[in-house]
C-alpha cells in the first residue's frame, strides 16, 4: 500500500490555441493549476510536438499536415496541472466547452513511461500510439466552417463538385493581415518583377538599376528571390515565365486593397491594361500611404474559394481530367498565392520578414500546401 502522506501525483496539459484573444483561462475559477507559457517555452513545446508527429517511429497519419499547421497558427499555449491523472478529468467541466471556443488542442507530454498524446478539445486522440480516434476532430471556429459550406455552394453553382475533406481556413479571430503599406509595397515589388518579365519576352532588358531609377520603392521592396531574378542577366525560361505570372499576383493584391472592384472567376488572365494603369498613374508614395485593406471575412472568403478550386485543379490534374469550370490554373495558383500571404495563413509574421515569407509561401504551393 502507498504511503497516505504522500502528495497525490500531478498531471500536466497542454492546450494549443490558435485564437489571437481567447478568453483567459487563469481567471476562470478552478482547482487546478494554470499558466500561458512564455514565448521560449511555447516555441519549445511547439517543437516537440512538431517532432512527434514527423517522427519515423509514429504510424503514418493522414491528419498530420492539418495538425502542423494547427501548430504553424498556434498564438497561445496553457499549460494545465491537475492531481487527477487523465485529461478526461480536466475535460469533464466546463474546460472542453472553453477548449472547442478558443480552437484549441490538447497536448500531452510523454512521462512516466506513457507516450506523448495530442488530442481534440473533447480529449479524443489525433495523434499518439496507434491510430487516431474516428470521432475526433480537428478544432475550427463555426465561421471557418460556414466559410467553406459557402465556398462550395458557389463550386456547385458552377457545376463543380467540391473536394471532400479539405480543411477550411482560419477564422477572422484567428487571422492577422500583413499592414496596408506591406501589401502596397508587395505590389509594388510585384509589378517590377512581372514588368521585367515581360520586357525580356520582348526582347529588351529591364534591370535592377532601371527599376531603382524609375522606383526606389519598388526596387526595395523585392523578395531575396526576386532579388536573385534580377542578379541573372539571362534567367532561364522558366524563370522569366514564372515572374510574368506575377501580374495575377499583383492584381489580387489591388483588389485586396480596394484599387479593383472585384476578383473575377478565375477563368481568365486581370485586365492587364487597368492593373498597369493603376500602377502607372499613381505616385508610389501615395499608394504606400493611402493603403486600405478590404475587411479580413472579405478577403477569407476569396481565399477559401480560391484554395478549394486549387485543390480541385488538384484532383483533377492527378486524374489526368481536363481542366474543370474554364479554370485557369495559373490564375488560381497566383491568387492563392497573395491571399495566403496576405492573410498569414501559414502562421504570424513580423513584419520586417514578410519578403521572405513570400518566398516561403510560394514554395509551399509548388510543393502541394495550401490554406
Amino acid at each position: 500500500m502507498g504511503n497516505l502522506s504522500e502528495p497525490p501525483s500531478s498531471s500536466v496539459h497542454f492546450a494549443i490555441s490558435t485564437v489571437r484573444f481567447p478568453a483567459n483561462p487563469i481567471e476562470k475559477e478552478s482547482n487546478l493549476g494554470v499558466t500561458e507559457l512564455a514565448p521560449d517555452a511555447a516555441e519549445d513545446l511547439l517543437e516537440e510536438c512538431w517532432e512527434q508527429i514527423d517522427s519515423a517511429n509514429q504510424s503514418p497519419n493522414p491528419l498530420a499536415a492539418p495538425l502542423q499547421r494547427h501548430l504553424q497558427r498556434a498564438r497561445h499555449i496553457y499549460r494545465f496541472e491537475s492531481s487527477d491523472h487523465s485529461l478526461a478529468e480536466i475535460l469533464s467541466s466546463e474546460w472542453q466547452d472553453w477548449a472547442w471556443s478558443v480552437n484549441a488542442l490538447w497536448w500531452t507530454s510523454a512521462s512516466d513511461g506513457k507516450p506523448a498524446l495530442l488530442s481534440d478539445p473533447a480529449g479524443r486522440q489525433l495523434h499518439g500510439p496507434g491510430s487516431f480516434d474516428t470521432k475526433a476532430q480537428i478544432p475550427f471556429l463555426p465561421e471557418s466552417r460556414q466559410r467553406r459550406i459557402e465556398s462550395a455552394t458557389v463550386l456547385r453553382n458552377r457545376n463543380l463538385d467540391p473536394v471532400e475533406g479539405t480543411a477550411p481556413l482560419p477564422s477572422s479571430s484567428e487571422t492577422e493581415t500583413f499592414a496596408p503599406a506591406i501589401a502596397a509595397k508587395r505590389m509594388l515589388g510585384l509589378f517590377a518583377v512581372a514588368a521585367r518579365a515581360e520586357a525580356m519576352a520582348n526582347g529588351q532588358t529591364l534591370d535592377l538599376d532601371r527599376v531603382r531609377e524609375r522606383s526606389p520603392l519598388a526596387a526595395d521592396a523585392l523578395t531575396p528571390a526576386e532579388k536573385d531574378f534580377f542578379d541573372l542577366v539571362s534567367p532561364p525560361a522558366e524563370m522569366v515565365d514564372t515572374a510574368a505570372w506575377r501580374y495575377e499576383s499583383l492584381h489580387t493584391l489591388q483588389w485586396a486593397l480596394q484599387m479593383q472592384p472585384d476578383l473575377d472567376w478565375a477563368d481568365e488572365r486581370c485586365d492587364l491594361a487597368s492593373v498597369l494603369r493603376l500602377i502607372l498613374s499613381l505616385p508610389h508614395e501615395d499608394l504606400i500611404e493611402h493603403a486600405i485593406l478590404r475587411p479580413v471575412e472579405e478577403l477569407l472568403q476569396a481565399a477559401d474559394l480560391h484554395v478549394c478550386l486549387w485543390w480541385k485543379l488538384a484532383v483533377e490534374g492527378a486524374a489526368g481530367r481536363e481542366i474543370p469550370g474554364g479554370l485557369d490554373p495559373g490564375v488560381v495558383a497566383e491568387r492563392v498565392h497573395a491571399l495566403t500571404w496576405l492573410l498569414q495563413l501559414s502562421g504570424g509574421v513580423p513584419e520586417e520578414a514578410a519578403d521572405m515569407s513570400w518566398d516561403q509561401i510560394g514554395r509551399e504551393i509548388e510543393s502541394g500546401i495550401v490554406g
